[in-house]
């Protein structure tokens, strides 16, 4: 027994549910906690429009490498309090940042933005002026907004799960989103990566990879005949995610 509690380590591994406040609404989320003797390397995972597919394979596998994970859900969907916004998305992104910094377990100096489809957004305009974020991955990512013309029947679909907008109010606010040109380009020189889908028709790769090729810090892989949550590649995706981690943050 002894033994045991010798072994202990300062960090241990755990599952904690989270309450942050953005301008005085609640939003909720979970914090995968690695284990370890010394703060962690640490992830936040930023999910898209609505929110179906949260990546969470991502954070259980962050978490047997022994990386902290924090996802969280945007105001107005998933149970945070607010009205959901797409204007609201960097705001809620910065939350999430500043509570990550407190929590003694995160090593600071090493913190990674995970986005999935629209959460890139807010992920990568957030990154380009918070020095704190030192690498950003992007999942079937939206680089360039105006290049999806959002069809009704699928902004009516999307609304049904979120508080407070309808869906001519969603498509007008994603008609005011502009493009990650600039955001990328002031991220540069830290490094980021673009997972894409071969067979994604919503945001494809086709959109956005002349924009992308001047930066050397961007890296671009594609895995052919992968839908747009890479439903049938998912063990694929977590396994290029974790390799590609490895070797941009020590």
């Amino acid at each position: 027994m002894e033994e045991l509690i010798n072994d202990k380590r300062q960090f241990p591994a755990g599952l904690d549910g989270v309450i942050m406040e953005c301008h005085g609404l609640k939003l909720l989320g979970g914090f995968y906690k690695g284990e370890g003797d010394t703060p962690r390397p640490t992830a936040i995972l930023i999910h898209g429009l609505p929110g179906v597919e949260k990546h969470l394979d991502i954070a259980y596998k962050l978490r047997d490498m022994c990386w902290n994970c924090l996802y969280f859900h945007f105001r107005g969907c998933w149970g945070s309090e607010g009205k959901y916004s797409l204007d609201g998305l960097v705001g809620d992104t910065k939350t999430a940042i500043d509570w990550i910094v407190t929590q003694p377990c995160v090593d600071t100096t090493k913190i990674v933005l995970i986005a999935g489809s629209t959460g890139s957004y807010p992920a990568l305009m957030q990154g380009a002026i918070d020095e704190r974020i030192n690498a950003i991955i992007g999942i079937s990512p939206v680089i360039e907004p105006k290049a999806f013309n959002f069809p009704v029947p699928l902004a009516d679909s999307f609304s049904k799960m979120l508080v407070g907008i309808g869906s001519v109010e969603l498509i007008s606010q994603w008609h005011n989103l502009g493009s990650l040109h600039n955001a990328i380009q002031k991220f540069s020189p830290r490094p980021v990566l673009l997972v894409a889908a071969g067979s994604d028709s919503i945001f494809p790769l086709s959109d956005y990879v002349e924009m992308v090729k001047p930066y050397r810090n961007v890296y671009v892989i594609e895995k052919a005949n992968a839908d747009h949550g890479f439903s049938s590649s998912r063990t694929w995706l977590v396994e290029t995610v974790m390799e590609w981690l490895e070797v941009n943050i020590k």
